[in-house]
């Protein structure tokens, strides 16, 4: 079955009354490289069949399957998403990742720290997560308070006094909004691009900052890129996912190593093969195999 009948059948299922078959769609969503109309369709349908979930297996295969269709999650699905989020490391990640504050008064130096009002526009920032400002600065979020207490993170629609530590932080105004990490947003959708020269400089762009992503942005980047690999047809891009996978190695976790054991080695081109062999030796060498 072709993608564009697999994702109307997964819809599909995962309304059924059974929910192992609610869990057995979410689980075949996770294994398809989407197009964007397919992906935009399914980040919907999973995003309210986590809502609604109440089977605890399905709801983990849900949420499990979310990251295959991430940048196409719109603000209400994670508005929908935020609450479901208390007791899960993916979902709580993935709403880290899409965080985005709108300053909403002036800026007021504290110390080397500058104090500011915020509103959380989308995904659910907590102290300590980087930020970068629309001149590209990093700034940290240091505390957050809401109505003067301190609180761990800041949910959807919320308004808080927060301090930010670093050279971007000073410079903000008005209206500025502070974004988790942007370019993870805009690169991984063009992984999936039907021009492949778009794909090779989406994994281009991710191996040009190996040291610059947040560890759980790293480990979602290489998901994407271990999904792109295992479907790319054009050499020229393979050779920009694996390459971009060496390049961030440090955030390799399992789920990409899986991925990229399904590879058939013989049937890459004999220039590629040292790429795959080089990602699959660090997979045995953590697991000890």
């Amino acid at each position: 079955m072709d993608s564009e009948a697999l994702h109307e059948l997964i819809g599909a299922q995962l309304r059924a009354a059974d929910p192992r078959r609610r869990e057995a769609a979410a689980r075949r969503a996770l294994d398809v490289a989407w197009g964007p109309d397919q992906e935009r369709y399914l980040a919907e349908a999973l995003a309210d069949a986590v809502g609604r979930e109440d089977d605890p297996a399905a709801l983990a295969a849900q949420i499990d399957a979310l990251p295959a269709v991430e940048p196409a999650l719109g603000d209400a699905a994670l508005v929908r998403l935020a609450g479901r989020c208390a007791d899960s490391p993916v979902l709580a990640a993935l709403l880290v990742r899409a965080a985005r504050l709108q300053v909403s008064g002036p800026a007021e130096p504290v110390g080397d720290a500058t104090r500011v009002a915020v509103r959380c526009l989308r995904g659910a920032p907590h102290s300590g997560l980087g930020l970068r400002t629309p001149g590209g600065a990093w700034v940290v979020l240091e505390r957050i308070e809401v109505y003067g207490r301190a609180v761990d993170r800041l949910d959807p629609g919320c308004t808080a006094r927060v301090l930010l530590s670093g050279p971007g932080a000073r410079g903000l105004a008005e209206w500025d909004r502070l974004e988790a990490e942007p370019r993870a947003r805009e690169c991984a959708p063009r992984l999936r691009s039907p021009d492949p020269r778009t794909r090779c400089s989406a994994a281009e762009a991710i191996a040009d900052w190996p040291n610059s992503w947040a560890p759980e942005v790293g480990r979602y980047l290489c998901g994407a890129l271990a999904r792109a690999a295992v479907r790319e047809q054009d050499h020229d891009a393979l050779e920009s996912h694996l390459h971009a996978l060496l390049a961030l190695g440090h955030f390799l976790a399992e789920p990409a190593f899986a991925l990229l054991r399904t590879m058939d080695r013989a049937a890459l081109p004999e220039v590629l093969r040292p790429y795959l062999d080089d990602l699959l030796e660090e997979d045995r060498a953590r697991s000890g195999r």
